[in-house]
């Protein structure tokens, strides 16, 4: 017998929490009343559904919409957050790993993504330990996206 899901039960309860607090004029950060914060309440309840009823796959969407909402969220009020792009990079990476330690699947997308990421977050600190590579280095900055299409088209046609 396969197990009811509680993922619309949960979905209810925080939207509804989510509306009372605003119904009632209850905020309890700067910000929570937007779009950011349902994304937070969506990816939470996916992945309580995905760890508590052990619905794997549910993993990556829920890490990925819990970790930009929560980008969101801080990149306007915590100083030290970064404002990048690279950050949704990061939060993919993460969610595949994370996935991947229960689905034993993706991990090495996982890896990729996160170093990417730190690539471009850190691309002004690699470019000053490079030095005198910095020119070749430039290029492929440059050019990143052809990595991108050349990497996920190899993914797309290898074989299992």
């Amino acid at each position: 017998m396969k197990k009811n899901s509680f993922l619309p039960g949960l979905l209810l309860l925080f939207f509804g929490l989510y509306f009372l607090l605003q119904q009632l004029n209850i905020s309890l950060w700067d910000g929570m009343f937007t779009w950011s914060t349902l994304l937070v309440i969506t990816g939470a309840a996916l992945l309580l559904q995905a760890y508590k009823q052990s619905d794997y796959p549910n993993i990556l969407p829920g890490f990925v919409l819990l970790g930009i909402g929560l980008h969101f969220q801080l990149k306007d009020t915590v100083a030290v957050w970064p404002d990048h792009f690279a950050v949704i990079i990061l939060i993919l990476g993460v969610g595949f790993i994370l996935r991947a330690q229960k689905t034993k699947g993706g991990m090495f997308e996982g890896v990729l993504l996160c170093i990417l990421a730190s690539f471009f977050l850190f691309y002004g600190t690699f470019m000053e330990m490079l030095g005198v590579v910095e020119t070749g280095v430039e290029h492929l900055y440059n050019y990143w996206p052809v990595i991108l299409i050349i990497i996920g088209a190899f993914l797309v046609v290898k074989k299992k």
